[in-house]
């Protein structure tokens, strides 16, 4: 990948251990406090949200498929997130809230299902370690990610762990039945790669610190988006990370994008033309993705002496901190 700020100097390691990556799910809003769906407030260690559901349901003789949640957390971290389960006419199960690998903190009932991209943002609290130290490129590197944000590219969780996605998801869709989230999963990887290719496009071009005629723009803390002339207005918005430019996740429907960026994405479609059609064929919509993300709370401290780096930052739901950390670090994960 081609990230904004140069290559990184700095070489870190991740996941030493569990209480090194923690993550917190934060809603935005509070449950009601009243409906069918309990939603269930949720520590975990050594499993993913797909093997905690199966666990809870197991232990408590409930079936998976009613659970819903909103992100998907790492299996090798120590993560706090929400979990809603449907109980109409029924009391909660949870009077022994803790089993393998979880516990329960708390349980609110709720009018609304919990589905996937409903919280407001992840609080992160990171410790990297064996770092012999941060060459002064680093921290301009730091310090332009904490006022200028960073490249949104999709992780390498979203490709596999071979990454190998997009190889696999080419030659399995469409020639053999798949599982609803297994189908989910390839057809997912398969936009993810174009959008990434696209973002490190314009990175590689130049247009990275400043927006282009004919972009689409999505609010801060917002899905919503907007096309408008480029003016002294905008521009403004746009360096105080008001406003981001996006990219497009591929699918049918009409595109506000016009001009230079319509093109530059329409030629790197045309170049992956097996994933467009792979894609055309499984009636995938088009959705917008906004090319750089702010990080907010961003704070760090380095311990020269043991080589920690330990940082504390809040990220809106859909990006990833790992694609933070490579823009200025080298990370080997311990996990």
């Amino acid at each position: 990948m081609i990230y904004p700020y140069g290559a990184p100097q700095a070489t870190a390691v991740l996941k030493s251990s569990a209480a090194d990556f923690e993550v917190e799910e934060i809603l935005g809003f509070e449950p009601s406090g009243e409906g069918e769906h309990l939603f269930l407030w949720v520590e975990k260690c050594g499993l993913g949200t797909h093997e905690l559901i199966t666990r809870m349901a197991k232990d408590h003789d409930l079936p998976p498929n009613a659970f819903g949640y909103s992100g998907l957390k790492d299996k090798h971290a120590l993560t706090r997130q929400w979990l809603s389960l449907h109980l109409p006419g029924k009391g909660a199960p949870f009077d022994e809230p803790v089993g393998e690998g979880y516990r329960v903190i708390r349980q609110h009932r709720h009018h609304k299902k919990l589905r996937p991209g409903t919280h407001k943002f992840n609080q992160f609290r990171l410790c990297l370690r064996e770092i012999r130290e941060l060459p002064e490129a680093t921290l301009q590197q730091i310090d332009s990610v904490r006022t200028q944000g960073f490249a949104n590219y999709f992780g390498h969780q979203r490709f596999g762990r071979k990454q190998d996605n997009v190889q696999q998801a080419l030659a399995q869709l469409g020639t053999r039945k798949l599982s609803r989230n297994r189908k989910s999963m390839l057809l997912s990887s398969l936009r993810s790669h174009l959008f990434n290719r696209i973002l490190a496009t314009r990175i590689q071009l130049g247009h990275w610190h400043r927006p282009l005629e004919g972009d689409v723009f999505m609010l801060r803390g917002s899905h919503s988006i907007f096309s408008d002339p480029l003016d002294v207005a905008l521009l403004e918005r746009f360096q105080q990370q008001d406003i981001s430019n996006c990219a497009s996740l591929y699918g049918s429907g009409r595109s506000l994008m016009s001009a230079l960026p319509a093109e530059i994405e329409q030629q790197i479609f045309i170049e992956n033309a097996d994933i467009t059609n792979c894609l055309e064929r499984h009636d995938s919509r088009l959705q917008m993705r906004p090319l750089r993300v702010a990080a907010e709370s961003f704070s760090f401290d380095y311990d020269s002496a043991a080589g920690l780096l330990q940082l504390e930052l809040n990220l809106p739901t859909g990006s990833y901190v790992t694609t933070l950390l490579e823009h200025f670090l080298l990370l080997e994960d311990a996990s």
